[in-house]
């Protein structure tokens, strides 16, 4: 079997939210580490149309399966190249390779 190349880093942040003085709620994020992963953007032209009609871009990022990265939430997010991705999925059937994977969004301008 060929090697995955897992050459890109990520980011992997948790969700939490505070209230303040005013009741209002408060979203913040804290790191939960760094991974390397191999991402696969726009994948299929469905995919690719809904994006430009949407104003959003999917990805999907494989990633070494640990503990870090099996405890990710869908609430949670990836960051890549600077850019915030909002995780939608996540597939861990594939244990036998160890891999995960997480399908993510990002709106764009």
């Amino acid at each position: 079997m060929k090697p995955i190349f897992l050459g890109e880093r990520v980011s992997l942040q948790r969700y939490t939210a505070t209230v303040d003085e005013y009741n209002q709620e408060i979203k913040a994020w804290s790191d939960l580490g760094d991974e390397r992963a191999k991402v696969f953007q726009g994948r299929g032209d469905e995919r690719r149309q809904a994006a430009r009609e949407q104003g959003e871009k999917t990805a999907t990022f494989m990633m070494h399966s640990n503990n870090r990265t099996r405890g990710l939430l869908i609430r949670d997010r990836i960051v890549h190249k600077g850019a915030n991705w909002d995780i939608t999925d996540l597939s861990d059937d594939t244990p036998q390779r160890g891999f995960l994977e997480a399908t993510a969004r990002r709106v764009v301008p």
